[in-house]
This record gives C-alpha cells, structure tokens and sequence, in this order.
C-alpha cells in the first residue's frame, strides 16, 4: 500500500505539524514532501490531515496510522543498526537499557570506566520503563538491559548482579534517623511517597511492610526512584528507594534506613536467551559485576544487621 519513504515522509509530518519542518529533518524539498501526502491520500481515498492556520492535523485515521507503524519503525531501525554492525567490528558498538533507578547509580560510572581503556568503543545508552527495557532487548535495539525486580517474560535471560534492599529515605534530622531499620510500625502516622502500583518497586515491598493502612498515608505516587528522593528531600513524605540509588555519591541530602525484615530487590542484567553474547558485550558484563557501585551495595547491608532494632 505504501512505502517505507511514504511512511517515514507521513511520520514526519505528523511529528513537526507542518511540510516544511517535515522537510527540514528529511532534508528534502518542501513540495515533496506535499506531493508525498498527497500521493497516499489519493492512494487511500481520505484525508489524513486537516489545516488549522498554518498547522497541519492528523484526522483519527492518520493518528491510528501512525502508532500502527511505530512496530515497523522499530523493526526497521533495530534491522538497519544491525547493518551498521556488519560494516565494522562488531567490537565497537555497545547499547545499554536500563530503568531510571540503575541509569542514574550505576551504568555512568560503569561506562566511565570501561570507555577510559577503549576509546574507540562507542556506546548507545537508552532509559525506559522495566517493560521497555524488556522490549528494547527483545527486538534487538539494545544489547544489555538493566533493571530492578524484573518480571519473568519468555525468551529472555535473567542474572543477578547483585542483591540490593529496599530503604526509607527522609531528610537528615527526621526522627528515623535514630533508628537502625525501619518496621511498619514506625512508620505509622507518617506521611508517605510511594510508587504507582504494581511497578517493579513497589513490588519489591511486601504487604507485611507496606500494610493496607499504610498505603492510606500516601501523599502521592511516583514512578521513578528518582523522584522518590525529591519529593522527600523537600519533606513532603518518607519514601522508598532501592539501596543503589540511596547510596550513590552525595546526589540527595538524605539520610537511608533499611526496612525490617529487609526487603531484597534484584539488580539484574537481561539478554536473549540461548544468544552468545558479542565480545564487547561479555566484556562489559564481567567488569560491570566488579563495579564499584555494585560493591557499595554490599558494603551498605553489611553495615545494617538483619535482626531488629
């Protein structure tokens, strides 16, 4: 019905509302990318655009048409990367996904060490959501995914770098920084910073923990780690982070408890499964799992004892 370059001339319009910012990025003609459009609406028998001033709309049609070939886009480019591939070394191109919490404390300071011996190395680094991570290793448009508390998914291998636990975190002089660990029970009463439902952090925190009448005490939801640690550095609420993100340089004015009992959350690498890792890749990996920040994960539970008060 269409081609690719019809397709990709449509995409474009649709993202700049107008022919000529569509033309801009194509690096075309501003008439050829008009002709274009017109071309597929003649092709197709309606209207795929309505002019508003000098904007150009999609109809529902055209919006409809345009996130069903997102999937062809995205196979396209992850198809045209691995061309790209296949013209050089296959040692000199990385792509790493990881989720906000481990693109913030870990995968810098990793690539910082691992690009210092190989300048030559060019990396391609993304952040997306667990699900996305996921996505992004399954069809090929990232090497390494890195995530917390996973969920399970066909055709993909999991493995454990490390074993952080999930922490309260609250600006320094908040009276939970007199204890050791954190029950529910001391948080009774507390305002609270917690995660939208269901996502992998807040998965990582039981319901012996985080209790019905606790989930009450919200006084908002968040989806990032990040965010986390902003809205309770400003003292709207207590709230929960992974031990990576809690220990991470001096990026927050926070003080971190452990939650008692103490409540694991997985720092995990996902690849395709039954895939022989590209040498770049498997190298990366082995000096990742010596990643200092890895170490400072351990150091910290080491420090905190696994029995009560």
């Amino acid at each position: 019905m269409f081609t690719l370059r019809q397709l990709e001339t449509f995409r474009e319009v649709v993202r700049a509302r107008t022919t000529v910012g569509a033309a801009k990025a194509l690096n075309v003609s501003q008439p050829a990318v008009s002709n274009m459009i017109r071309q597929m609406e003649a092709r197709i028998g309606f209207p795929l655009f309505e002019r508003l001033g000098n904007r150009l709309v999609p109809t529902p049609d055209a919006d409809e048409i345009y996130r069903d070939s997102e999937s062809i886009f995205s196979l396209y480019q992850a198809f045209s990367h691995r061309i790209e591939t296949r013209q050089r070394s296959e040692a000199g191109h990385l792509r790493v996904v990881g989720t906000p919490p481990l693109a913030n404390a870990l995968i810098p300071q990793a690539l910082r060490e691992f690009l210092s011996r190989r300048p030559a190395v060019r990396v391609h680094l993304d952040t997306r959501r667990i699900t996305g991570v996921m996505e992004s290793v399954e069809t090929r448009m990232a090497d390494i995914g890195l995530g917390l508390n996973p969920p399970e998914r066909e055709g993909l291998s999991y493995e454990v770098l490390a074993m952080a636990q999930m922490v309260c975190v609250f600006p320094p002089g908040h009276p939970l920084e007199d204890k050791v660990a954190i029950t529910s029970r001391d948080l009774t009463g507390l305002p609270l910073v917690l995660y939208e439902p269901n996502t992998s952090l807040d998965r990582a925190i039981s319901s012996d923990i985080l209790t019905r009448e606790l989930r009450t005490q919200a006084v908002a939801e968040v989806r990032y780690s990040s965010l986390a640690c902003l809205m309770a550095e400003a003292g709207l609420g207590v709230g929960f982070v992974d031990s990576l993100t809690a220990t991470v340089g001096d990026r927050y004015r926070l003080s971190a408890r452990p939650l008692y009992p103490s409540q694991p959350v997985p720092v995990c690498v996902i690849t395709r499964k039954g895939e022989p890792a590209k040498r770049i890749q498997a190298t990366f990996l082995s000096e990742l799992r010596r990643s200092p920040a890895l170490m400072a994960i351990q150091e910290y539970g080491a420090e905190v004892p696994d029995h009560a008060r």
